[in-house]
């Protein structure tokens, strides 16, 4: 098969020909020229019009043929549309302004949700800004033709994008588990911007909305989606409450140091497991512990007793195993068991809508992983805006253009 043969197949061009190919120490370039006579699309509504002139020389970098460099060469028609007058005809290899040829683009991108955009541009031999290029373009695209009519139901909490308490607050639909939106901060402002970026629309068909217990958040929410129910994450719940029974662990360790120094040594995790998670070397340290009728024990059993929340069916019967709790809780004397209780009962209606809409930050846990190990494998990012980007690029499910031939 001719190498123009090749071209003509990889590039699928039905307007255009290939006029000739050359190989030197450069590399490839292939030169390209419109077919005789044929009218070409505009690039803005997409109608046939007859050609007007014909601009300058451009050149787009295409995917390497065998390893050698390749260079689309064309001078591109402006045509004279009767709807949008003269404009730049529509180039089927790529877009106008665009330095990369489309499949280039979508390779790269492709590779980039895979591997750090620096081993990306090791591997095809390019510049990092060109494979920084390619997912940029990726991401809009992405963005403009992204599916949102099926979004109910959604998932706000924040991971850390480097030292220095510098969060982003990241928004995922919970029906198809991929990321909406980033934003830098984790203020009232912050989730302002999604819902600005959302839509009044889109924000009135949210169903429900999961998120930890952060006021900022709340406040907004019952602003921009009054509408929606609101589900706390019963994950972050729960570790409030191990926090309150680490704080009386640590308490009754500092009363306990100058008498019985070594009773409460190593406990830590003996209080904050599963008891199913316990080894049996665990199991014979907590018995031992429990016989003592200590402040932590008591802690421990408030703990355990908690579960029982999740069990219910009922949202009555959850409701009245809620208020028993909160009773034994703020009569336990434990000061950081009171606290954890007042909290329950401060946000008990939102806590209880899970019985309503059973749904939990789990799988936002889970994506927030992967956050983190897109930022690792890259060594981090210096500005918000790339971080966002490549966020929603390994993460978004965005579509990518479609062509007719795949390079992988």
């Amino acid at each position: 098969m001719l190498i123009e043969s090749l071209v003509r197949k990889t590039l699928s061009v039905k307007d255009h020909r290939v006029v000739s190919v050359r190989c030197d120490e450069g590399g490839l370039d292939i030169f390209l020229d419109r077919k005789g006579g044929r009218k070409l699309p505009c690039s803005v509504c997409g109608q046939r019009a007859w050609v007007y002139d014909r601009l300058q020389e451009r050149r787009w970098k295409h995917v390497p043929l065998w390893g050698i460099a390749t260079t689309i060469r064309y001078q591109p028609r402006r045509v004279r549309c009767r709807k949008c007058g003269i404009k730049v005809e529509r180039i089927p290899w790529g877009a106008t302004k665009s330095p990369l040829s489309l499949p280039l683009m979508i390779l790269l991108a492709t590779w980039s949700k895979l591997l750090a955009m620096e081993v990306v541009a090791k591997l095809f031999k390019v510049s990092w800004l060109t494979v920084a290029s390619a997912v940029k373009q990726a991401v809009r695209y992405g963005l403009e033709h992204q599916e949102s009519e099926g979004v109910l139901y959604i998932g706000i909490d924040e991971i850390s994008r480097r030292k220095g308490h510098v969060y982003h607050t990241q928004v995922y639909d919970l029906g198809t588990k991929r990321l909406l939106w980033s934003g830098e901060g984790r203020t009232m402002d912050t989730l302002r911007a999604f819902f600005a970026w959302w839509g009044q629309e889109r924000s009135q068909r949210l169903q429900a909305v999961c998120c930890d217990m952060w006021q900022p958040y709340v406040e907004v929410l019952r602003d921009h989606a009054p509408q929606a129910s609101l589900v706390f994450d019963k994950f972050h719940l729960i570790r409030h409450l191990l926090q309150a029974v680490d704080t009386v662990r640590k308490e009754e360790a500092r009363r306990l140091k100058k008498d019985h120094p070594e009773l409460l040594q190593g406990t830590r995790y003996l209080w904050l497991k599963n008891p199913w998670n316990l080894t049996p070397k665990q199991k014979q340290r907590l018995g031992e512990l429990e016989k003592l009728n200590l402040r932590i024990h008591r802690a421990w059993l408030l703990k355990e007793t908690f579960r029982q929340l999740w069990t219910y069916k009922s949202k009555t019967w959850a409701r009245k195993f809620l208020h028993k709790w909160f009773w034994w809780a703020t009569h336990s004397r434990l000061k950081p068991m009171r606290d954890f209780a007042w909290l329950l009962r401060r946000h008990q209606d939102d806590i209880l809508s899970w019985f309503d809409c059973p749904i939990d930050n789990g799988a936002v846990e889970a994506m927030n992983n992967n956050a983190k190990s897109i930022s690792h494998r890259a060594h981090g990012f210096r500005t918000e805006y790339w971080f966002t980007t490549v966020l929603l690029h390994g993460l978004g499910q965005l579509p990518m253009p479609e062509f007719t031939h795949k390079f992988f």
